[in-house]
């Protein structure tokens, strides 16, 4: 018997469908169903802040950030950190002939820390998967910069006039003015002498860096940094004695942010 070319393709395609109908309850079909996706995940949020701790190529430091978030692909940022400026040129040693000394940085002239305000932007290079991973940013900022100096004192000897003609070796405290007139250098005196002679040097910073994102919830916020900061000082940040006084301080920066993103009802 023959049976027509379209009966035949009728017939197959009826067989297709009614094992495809037989076949479907039976499977174990998995569409993600988002409803035990905790709300906080769902939401769209506005507002993030995050602290962070920070080391670079002279010192270290801490800041947070209040950010503004002003889409998917931006947001704004008011920093504010303090970080320590080291000389590339320091060098550690200790006074071995003598007992419970500190160890020392010799020719150094002040501790200066520096205090930065600024405003920066993060904008969104690669997404986060829908699986996770990491999410990707670029970054700058723009600011004031206020460095702190404070002067850097040794436990010295020196040699005092004692009556006449005599002298009398003495230990006293002082910074490397007068360091011609040194016998020994004992250790490093206490941080918080000098605090009172602190000065101050204004100055400006800018900074361009990635950040990328390593959180696993939306709600929280974790992320590894790296940015490159040049900042300037027109009156000049002195650190070491025999070094002109550099005006201009390029670092190189790592830091770890970590915070929460909310909104405001």
């Amino acid at each position: 018997m023959n049976i027509p070319r379209p009966q035949i393709w009728r017939m197959i395609l009826l067989t297709l469908f009614g094992a495809c109908a037989f076949l479907l309850p039976a499977q174990n079909i998995d569409i993600q169903d988002d409803s035990n996706i905790p709300l906080e995940e769902k939401l769209v949020y506005r507002h993030q802040n995050s602290v962070n701790v920070a080391i670079h190529s002279q010192g270290f430091g801490v800041g947070f950030k209040i950010g503004k978030i002003k889409s998917i692909h931006k947001t704004v940022n008011w920093e504010a950190e303090v970080v320590s400026l080291h000389s590339l040129k320091e060098i550690k040693t200790i006074n071995v002939s003598e007992y419970f000394t500190r160890p020392y940085v010799y020719g150094k002239l002040n501790n200066v820390f520096v205090a930065r305000f600024g405003y920066g932007q993060e904008n969104r290079i690669f997404g986060k998967p829908y699986w996770g991973g990491i999410e990707t940013w670029w970054t700058y900022e723009i600011g004031a910069s206020l460095a702190l100096m404070k002067p850097y004192y040794y436990y010295v000897s020196v040699y005092k006039p004692s009556g006449e003609t005599g002298f009398v070796e003495v230990v006293e405290e002082q910074t490397f003015d007068n360091h011609t007139q040194w016998l020994n250098i004992i250790g490093r005196s206490a941080f918080t002498k000098g605090l009172k002679e602190t000065r101050l040097s204004p100055g400006a910073h800018a900074s361009v860096g990635l950040s990328f994102e390593v959180g696993k919830q939306r709600s929280r916020l974790q992320a590894i940094n790296v940015k490159l900061i040049a900042e300037g000082f027109p009156m000049g940040v002195p650190i070491m004695d025999g070094q002109r006084i550099n005006w201009l301080y390029v670092t190189l920066h790592l830091s770890y942010n970590w915070g929460s993103r909310f909104n405001k009802y």
